[in-house]
C-alpha cells in the first residue's frame, strides 16, 4: 500500500512547515470550534492554514445538500486546495473544523517569493505523493480493505474520526462501516 511509505515524508514536510511557520512571528494565529467552515465552497483560498491543534475536513456539498469528503487534514499540516491555488481559481470545497482548532494563516502570495521555491517545490512533491497514493488507495482496495489498512496504519484517523466523517471518506454510509467493524470484531 503506497500510504506506509509516506509516513518519513510527512515528518519532514511537518519540522519544515513548523520552521517556516517560527521564522514569521507575523502570522496570524486563531482559534475555532468544531462545526466552524474557514474557507467557503465557492470562495478563493489566499491563505493557507497550518494546522498547530485540531482538525479540518475539505468537502464539498452538492446542489442536493450532500456532503463528500475529500480529505482529512492534521497538526503539523499546511491544509491548501492545490488545483485552485495553482490556478488561483475559486474553491470547490469548503474547509471544515472537524476538532476544535488553532490555525497559522500562511499567505501564500508568499510562495510566490524566491526565497519560498524549495519548500513549494517539496509542498507540491508531497501532495503529489500523496495524491497518486491515494487514488491506488480507493480504486485498489474494497471498502473493508481500505478500514482494515486505517486501523494498522492511521489509528488516529479511525480513533479521532467520527464514524460519519470516516464512512463519508471510504465510499460507504456510517451504517456500512458499522457492519465491517461488526465483522472485522467477529474475526478477531
Amino acid at each position: 500500500m503506497p500510504y506506509q511509505t509516506l509516513d518519513q515524508l510527512c515528518e519532514t514536510m511537518k519540522a519544515e512547515l513548523l520552521a517556516f511557520t517560527d521564522e514569521h512571528p507575523e502570522f496570524i494565529r486563531t482559534k475555532h470550534a468544531r462545526g466552524e467552515i474557514v474557507l467557503s465552497q465557492g470562495a478563493k483560498q489566499d491563505i493557507g492554514y497550518f494546522i498547530e491543534k485540531g482538525k479540518l475536513v475539505s468537502s464539498a456539498i452538492s446542489e442536493g445538500g450532500e456532503i463528500r469528503h475529500k480529505e482529512f487534514y492534521f497538526p503539523g499540516e499546511l491544509c491548501i486546495l492545490y488545483a485552485e491555488w495553482i490556478r488561483d481559481l475559486p474553491s470547490h470545497f469548503q474547509l471544515a473544523v472537524i476538532e476544535d482548532a488553532i490555525l497559522v494563516h500562511v499567505p501564500l502570495n508568499l510562495f510566490k517569493q524566491q526565497t519560498t521555491t524549495e519548500l513549494k517545490l517539496k509542498l507540491f512533491q508531497q501532495q503529489l505523493l500523496f495524491k497518486e497514493a491515494k487514488e491506488a488507495f480507493l480504486l485498489l482496495n474494497t471498502v473493508e480493505e481500505r478500514y482494515r489498512f486505517l486501523l494498522e496504519y492511521r489509528t488516529d484517523w479511525v480513533m479521532k474520526i467520527t464514524n460519519q466523517d470516516l464512512a463519508n471518506y471510504l465510499g460507504c454510509t456510517a451504517q456500512g462501516l458499522s457492519r465491517i467493524k461488526n465483522r472485522i470484531k467477529k474475526i478477531n
